[in-house]
């Protein structure tokens, strides 16, 4: 396998960039997503597939609430990708300078944003380094008719040193990540 042909096919592809919000009891976090892809084509039974690492905290609130939002960043509030993407809810609270509001899942919803869906968990996959939640859709809303941040807008829109913060987290949950794919 040529992993750098496997590399410029997979980018290609658009991934939207949401800030995935959970709470239980008094704890809330969020991080940064983007592998969220609907997961059926009926109207009426709305389903996404929301794919998020196995060691992070908010994974944790999830797994004992079973809900979660998804909170669709416009391209201008790419802030929030270092706000919610280069530090752990384990050791600051994420939400003390961002306002938001409560939703019907408990979840921090993010003013401002494209939009948002509120989800509960269906039935969770294991794929080694992280989990695919297939949840149901209980609730969303289009907040503002603007174009979406995407994953190919982050080198044009974060600072350099943001860009080379992020490439060198990634490097490293990518190192991680082998280790429990190859188990």
């Amino acid at each position: 396998m040529d992993e750098n042909s496997v590399a410029a096919v997979l980018g290609k592809m658009d991934f939207e960039i949401f800030v995935l919000t959970a709470a239980h009891q008094d704890r809330s976090s969020g991080q940064i997503v983007c592998w969220v892809v609907p997961a059926t084509i009926v109207p009426q039974v709305p389903r996404l597939l929301v794919g998020i690492g196995r060691k992070t905290f908010t994974r944790e609130l999830i797994e004992m609430s079973q809900r979660f939002a998804l909170n669709l960043l416009g391209k201008d509030q790419w802030p929030l990708v270092t706000h919610f993407g280069f530090r752990s809810g384990r050791d600051v609270d994420k939400f003390a300078t961002v306002p938001f509001e409560r939703g019907v899942t408990g979840s921090p919803i993010l003013l401002g944003t494209v939009g948002y869906l509120e989800c509960e968990v269906r039935t969770v996959l294991d794929a080694g380094a992280h989990l695919f939640y297939l949840a149901n859709v209980i609730e969303g809303k289009i907040v503002a008719d603007r174009n979406p941040l995407c994953l190919h807008h982050l080198p044009e829109v974060l600072p350099p040193e943001d860009f080379a913060t992020m490439q060198r987290l990634l490097k490293y949950d990518a190192q991680c990540n082998l280790g429990l794919l190859t188990k």
